[in-house]
């Protein structure tokens, strides 16, 4: 398949690059203390999705993007931080997601899990705002993968149950999770989403390919360990300009199917093209449960 390649822009990424030990690496939320390297800054060329040709698809590739109106408004996702606007956002915007995927997958059951609504804080780095615990989640600034088998299916069984998610893994062929990401209120021009195009890479794998980084003295971190991305010369980087809050960006979160990409690798890019007066970047992910009949 011939792939073309029309429009890009150029960016930062910031990257995993090993531990001073050279063991495992770990972050201790609570002091700060952790073993990892600094990140490494990577100066890269981002393609514009808009323009690959043939369009990518979610099955397929890995990532998508599709116009999808939502019913609603910036001002209802931004109730976000409140029982009552976490719960609205659960009634009314899961259901829209889980007939897009439904839609676009052919799954034969789709269970939407776990949604995280980002809103920037202009003057800071990403990491500055996490170690100051705000509460508030900013732009995710290193490339990763949200999850390897084991991370997937924790998940599975904490969100549903040991009983429930064994049952459903038993009655279906194939599950994976899917990632469904928009903006909220402007189209986003600072700090973009990317997404990591992994094809060019023979027989890439989470053994060689991802680093597991576990987090310390963190009781409330919803998952064993975090999957952050190795460096690599054969990835192609991807991102959608100017995306709208009438956009949506699918993307393979994992896939139990072995022999199909298994995830997407992503995360936050500081566009070299952003004006200093763009606006805050506000977007909302959300993660599907998704089963399939077929392999």
């Amino acid at each position: 398949m011939t792939v073309i390649e029309c429009q890009f822009t150029t960016g930062v990424v910031e990257m995993f690059d090993g531990t001073t030990d050279g063991r495992e690496a770990y972050l201790d939320t609570s002091t700060g203390a952790t073993n990892l390297n600094h990140k490494k800054i990577h100066h890269i060329r981002i393609h514009d999705i808009r323009t690959q040709k043939p369009a990518p698809q979610l099955l397929r590739e890995g990532y998508e993007t599709m116009i999808h109106p939502t019913s609603l408004t910036e001002a209802e996702f931004m109730t976000y931080r409140t029982p009552e606007g976490k719960q609205m956002i659960k009634d009314r915007y899961w259901p829209e997601l889980q007939a897009l995927i439904q839609q676009k997958t052919g799954a034969a059951k789709v269970v939407p899990w776990h949604f995280s609504l980002r809103n920037q804080t202009l003057g800071y780095h990403p990491d500055e705002i996490f170690f100051m615990k705000t509460g508030i989640s900013q732009p995710a600034s290193t490339l990763h993968i949200d999850n390897d088998h084991s991370t997937a299916l924790g998940h599975l069984q904490r969100e549903l149950g040991e009983e429930e998610a064994k049952s459903l893994i038993c009655s279906y062929k194939r599950w994976a999770i899917i990632n469904v990401w928009r903006p909220v209120g402007a189209p986003v021009r600072r700090w973009p989403l990317l997404v990591v195009d992994h094809s060019n890479v023979p027989n890439w794998n989470y053994a060689d390919n991802v680093a597991r980084v576990y987090r310390n003295n963190d009781p409330k971190y919803y998952k064993a360990h975090d999957n952050f991305l190795k460096p690599h010369p054969d990835y192609i980087f991807r991102y959608v300009s100017e995306l709208r809050p009438d956009e949506v960006i699918m993307f393979k979160d994992y896939d139990s199917r072995t022999d199909r990409v298994r995830g997407t690798p992503h995360g936050g890019f500081q566009d070299d093209k952003t004006a200093d007066d763009a606006p805050a970047r506000r977007s909302i992910e959300v993660r599907l449960f998704v089963f399939f009949d077929d392999e």
